[in-house]
């Protein structure tokens, strides 16, 4: 996740990015076979996206499942997407009944 240079700072004082890619590092260390990923590109630079989409393509050719939740474009090779409508119907309260 090229954070060798970091490897000696604390993580609360990386940046936004640089704690993505640790997250993402993570994940690696712990190799699970399914992976949910909420907004992972979020604070990426484009290499670090193009990296995120390397490990992801990585992943599965190893059989492993990836999940992801985006509003962000990441290409990922015979994805499935699930889009959902842009707002959910919100259920009426108390006070919509009285006005």
């Amino acid at each position: 996740m090229d954070m060798s240079r970091l490897m000696n700072e604390k993580a609360r004082m990386l940046s936004m990015g640089q704690r993505k890619r640790l997250q993402l590092a993570r994940l690696l260390a712990i190799d699970r076979p399914i992976w949910l990923l909420d907004e992972p590109s979020i604070a990426l630079d484009a290499v670090g996206v193009r990296l995120l989409e390397y490990i992801i393509a990585e992943h599965r050719k190893k059989g492993g499942i990836v999940f992801v939740d985006t509003h962000l474009r990441i290409e990922i090779e015979d994805a499935m997407s699930l889009r959902l409508p842009q707002r959910f119907p919100r259920r009426k309260t108390m006070l919509d009944l009285v006005h």
